[in-house]
């Protein structure tokens, strides 16, 4: 880490690439970049940023979380993720703990972390996430095709894609 203004730490580790965008772009409430929101049981999400619009440094998704729902226990080996709650109710638990998640709340969830979340509320609730670098946009769109025609995925579909993506599924959703 080095030194960048009193009481502020930069990491060596900083992208540097260019995006690949070379004009803003603007996506209004329930535009993706996709054909369009991709359906996961249990969750809709709507890619605002891919990793091919920011030259696989980042990737920011909108995602819609039915009541009670939420992922598996997993681990992320290669992405930093963030999660910014803008509706609803969540329970996040990150290395075992359990953290409560209301509106405007932030959970951010280093690299190698196990973690999961669960929608405890009786109403949808939404987030904002963030991956650092893009690689998850990629995992669930292609989570969401292999979805497409059946009521979920299973294990033995679901098992090798997250493996593809560097993730590795450790236990089962959270309960309420």
């Amino acid at each position: 880490m080095s030194r960048f203004a009193p009481g502020i730490r930069v990491s060596r580790y900083m992208p540097t690439s260019e995006a690949v965008l070379s004009e803003p772009l603007i996506l209004k409430p329930g535009e993706t970049r996709g054909a369009g929101a991709l359906q996961i049981p249990g969750v809709q999400i709507w890619i605002k940023l891919s990793g091919a619009d920011t030259n696989g440094n980042y990737a920011i998704m909108e995602t819609v979380t039915e009541p009670h729902s939420g992922p598996p226990l997993h681990r992320h080996n290669r992405e930093e993720e963030s999660f910014y709650v803008l509706d609803g109710d969540f329970v996040f638990e990150v290395d075992g703990k359990r953290i409560p998640a209301a509106p405007g709340s932030s959970v951010f969830v280093p690299r190698g972390t196990a973690h999961a979340f669960r929608n405890i509320g009786n109403s949808a609730g939404r987030m904002l996430v963030t991956v650092q670098p893009a690689g998850l946009d990629n995992f669930f769109t292609e989570i969401a095709n292999c979805a497409s025609g059946q009521e979920e995925p299973t294990m033995s579909q679901v098992i090798p894609i997250a493996r593809r993506h560097g993730l590795e599924l450790l236990g089962l959703p959270l309960d309420d």
